[in-house]
């Protein structure tokens, strides 16, 4: 009986399942292709048989196994789903993302967070070293990267640092692989893999089919590579080498291409070892695939492989099966919801809709995108608004981060002046101990992600060509903004490390009378005393008199993992940033590339922050603890909001060329609240209604697409409208202002662009500048109090000339 039939037949008796036959089968196939290089036919069909026989034990004794797992995990998660006091919903979103009810346990994007953390541990050299600085990868860095690849083809490059990257690398998706298999998931091992395959839809359409299949046909002439027909399970031959590349070259094309992590599926393309495979691996990929953002690639797909983990090891590993069936159990729930109850504005937070969106988020299929011309224009729009309107954030970052901090502290019995003070000493010191001691404390990870790939706080705003993702990304480090939310991250992060090792000495239960908050952060994380005792057992670590808790001491890794994840939830409350439910929500579960999907995300830029102040801080005063702590805590919230948008106001002010403004109005007031993003998503619009653009306050609601149609109509169809009537165009003034309008000036260059640039070409091109720098300073004179120190149109400031 031939192997074929042996396989057919173990299924039919139910003794394997049809996935494992398949795997098998795959094997078997591709073995015998391998033999067959350097056996006779009868011998490579023995040895293939006997590895797919081999494989097939295996499989079988891991399937046991896997299916037990599998059903412990659906009894969990129907366990969370039933038992969540806020109901099914609730539940689901407990598993999925940070519940916020704050009832929930463990969830996939906190625990994948923690995994990344884990692995990046492995990878720490690359991410020293390669890690891009403010205008990206140095061309060192980028020789650097590929000399990493070489390493891992087996290539001696003489390159300490990549030598080490690459042996890290190693380690991480050797690591990565034994958790997931840990967790249950049948993933076939291939002992070939090095690295994942990019191909980038856009750049193969560049380039003609018959250049595409020269190119690779080059390289398996060279020797370098193979290709692998899926059909058959072997090399592909002479007479179907043409059709195999056709096919690859379709599906790149149509981004179908690039495998997930963890994919059990044979590559089409099969790099060699050894440089010659090394070199057509980084030639193919710079033409077809990453560029030479070789390092985002490798950073990625360890991200990948963090989530697919989470989500193994928090719902099951067949978590499609299990997130399914929750949500069919939240249909039924939503089925008896009356209509007042569907009105209930927290739907737009969680509901069975949102659920599904957020384990798209997770999954990464909600990154599909159906035209890429589309959601590269669009795309690109977005960017442009990003570079033009974020340059300076950081100005607003800095008071209200400090309000967020201190109100996170302050619920989790800290003392806030112990963090911002040691931001202070951070920043003076310019980090890079306490980024040596966070490495040792596991608390890096979120940074280094960061750092490897632009910015998270805006990181679904930037996106189209790659060359505005880079301005856009430029626009954030440059100014601070992301340096700062890295200090901001990492002294909470440690300062709640001592913060738990200066309270190490109490029980829980003596916690709930020595700080109260500190014992209630432990509850809510479901980390019991048993817990607790076992977390403060180890020795503290000791740097420069300070103490910590030593993550490395806590013995039981599913123990650590929750504390660093609850600490990394906590984190969320200091440091707003956008979640997997905040980017379901503002995509509507639309596709990018789509009319309907680019509209969406065009209306809700720059929305996440006010939508993540409402998730976070909102939703903990209004359903947590007693109603006089509720009280307590929103009075606080909202006084020490209206301060940091005040401190906002005034120093952009200053920073414009104004004097700051009268603060004894109530409107002053009003645009702080608004300013701080305390009164919800309309706070993310004060720069509309104090721009330097002139554009309307709708279209500034309306997002980047409206914006730039408004701008095109008054450069265009009201400029011949004008000329047609007979009457003077301004097309000089309104062509300055859109210039002004989409500059990308930083917080520290902008007043003196705006003087010495843009309002020296208006004085040539607009007749009217002098009456339209008169209205500038009575408008901010009338509506605000202020006036210029350095007046529209002037050289120099007053006072200087």
């Amino acid at each position: 009986m031939s192997v074929v039939n042996c396989i057919d037949k173990l299924v039919k008796t139910g003794q394997i399942t049809r996935q494992i036959a398949d795997e098998a089968l795959g094997l078997y196939k591709r073995s015998r292709g391998e033999f067959g290089r350097t056996m006779g036919p009868a011998s490579a069909e023995a040895a293939a048989g006997l590895a797919a026989a081999r494989a097939l034990e295996s499989s079988a004794k891991r399937l046991k196994n896997d299916t037990a797992k599998q059903a412990i995990a659906w009894a969990n998660a129907e366990q969370r789903v039933l038992s969540h006091p806020q109901g099914r919903v609730a539940g689901v979103m407990s598993m999925l993302t940070r519940d916020i009810w704050e009832a929930g346990g463990e969830n996939v994007a906190t625990k994948g967070e923690v995994v990344w953390a884990q692995l990046s541990a492995k990878f720490d050299q690359a991410l020293e070293a390669y890690s891009p600085g403010i205008a990206g990868q140095s061309r060192q860095q980028i020789a650097g990267v590929r000399s990493l690849v070489r390493e891992l083809f087996g290539v001696e490059t003489g390159d300490g640092t990549a030598k080490a990257a690459a042996a890290g690398w190693k380690a991480a998706e050797k690591e990565a692989t034994d958790r997931i298999l840990a967790a249950g998931r049948n993933v076939p091992l291939a002992e070939e893999w090095r690295l994942p395959q990019f191909w980038d839809t856009l750049r193969a359409r560049a380039f003609t089919r018959e250049e595409f299949k020269a190119d690779f046909a080059a390289e398996v002439d060279r020797g370098a590579l193979t290709l692998w027909d899926r059909d058959t399970g072997a090399p592909a031959k002479a007479d179907r080498r043409d059709f195999v590349l056709e096919r690859a070259y379709r599906d790149i094309t149509v981004g179908d291409s690039s495998s997930a992590a963890f994919s059990p599926e044979q590559r089409t393309f099969q790099f060699t070892d050894g440089a010659a495979g090394a070199e057509a691996w980084l030639r193919l990929q710079e033409k077809y695939g990453s560029g030479q953002n070789v390092f985002g690639v490798l950073t990625g797909h360890l991200q990948r492989m963090a989530n697919e983990i989470a989500l193994a090891e928090v719902i099951g590993p067949n978590h499609g099966a299990i997130v399914r069936a929750a949500l069919t159990m939240a249909k039924e729930e939503e089925a008896g919801l009356s209509r007042l109850q569907r009105l209930n504005p927290l739907r737009m937070l969680e509901s069975r809709s949102i659920a599904e969106r957020t384990y798209d988020v997770l999954t990464g299929r909600a990154n599909a995108v159906d035209g890429p011309l589309m959601a590269g224009f669009f795309g690109g729009l977005r960017s442009l608004n990003v570079t033009s309107k974020l340059g300076g954030a950081v100005v607003s970052a800095v008071p209200g981060d400090s309000v967020t901090t201190a109100l996170a502290a302050s619920y989790n019995g800290m003392d806030p002046g112990r963090i911002l003070t040691g931001v202070i000493r951070e920043i003076s010191r310019g980090g890079e101990e306490s980024r040596q001691l966070a490495a040792r404390l596991q608390l890096t990870a979120h940074a280094a992600m960061d750092s490897a790939h632009g910015f998270v706080r805006f990181a679904g705003e930037a996106s189209g060509p790659q060359i505005l993702r880079a301005m856009a990304t430029a626009v954030i480090r440059a100014q601070g903004l992301a340096a700062w939310t890295d200090v901001m991250k990492r002294t909470f992060s440690m300062e709640f490390m001592g913060h738990l090792a200066d309270h190490a000495g109490h029980s829980l239960d003596a916690l709930r009378t020595v700080n109260t908050p500190l014992a209630t952060f432990l509850d809510r994380h479901q980390i019991g005393a048993a817990d607790w005792d076992a977390i403060r057992a180890g020795t503290p670590l000791e740097v420069e008199g300070a103490r910590f808790l030593d993550t490395e001491a806590i013995a039981d890794r599913t123990l650590r993992e929750k504390l660093l994840g609850a600490i990394i939830e906590e984190r969320a409350f200091a440091i707003l940033e956008p979640d997997a439910r905040i980017r379901a929500v503002m995509t509507g579960g639309t596709t990018a590339g789509t009319f309907w999907g680019e509209m969406v995300r065009s209306a809700t830029l720059f929305k996440s922050f006010s939508m993540t102040m409402v998730a976070t801080h909102l939703m903990r005063i209004a359903s947590q603890g007693p109603i006089e702590q509720r009280v307590w805590n929103g009075t606080a919230f909202v006084l020490f909001n209206l301060l940091a948008g005040a401190a906002a106001i005034q120093a952009r002010a200053v920073l414009y060329g104004k004097t700051p403004e009268a603060m004894d109005t109530p409107g002053f007031w009003v645009r702080s609240g608004l300013q701080s993003g305390s009164l919800g998503v309309y706070g993310d619009l004060i720069n509309a209604s104090s721009s330097r653009t002139g554009r309307s306050f709708v279209s500034d609601l309306a997002g980047p697409a409206i914006g730039a149609a408004e701008d095109v109509a008054r450069l265009s169809s009201v400029q011949l409208r004008r000329l047609m009537e007979g009457t003077d165009t301004t097309f000089g003034a309104e062509a300055v202002r859109t210039a002004r309008r989409y500059d990308p000036s930083l917080w520290y260059t902008r007043l003196a662009v705006d003087r010495l640039l843009f309002d020296q070409i208006q004085t040539l091109v607009d007749p009217d500048y002098r009456a339209s720098f008169r209205r500038s300073e009575k408008a901010a004179q009338r509506d605000f109090g202020q006036s210029y120190w350095w007046a529209p149109g002037d050289a120099l400031p007053r006072g200087v000339r």
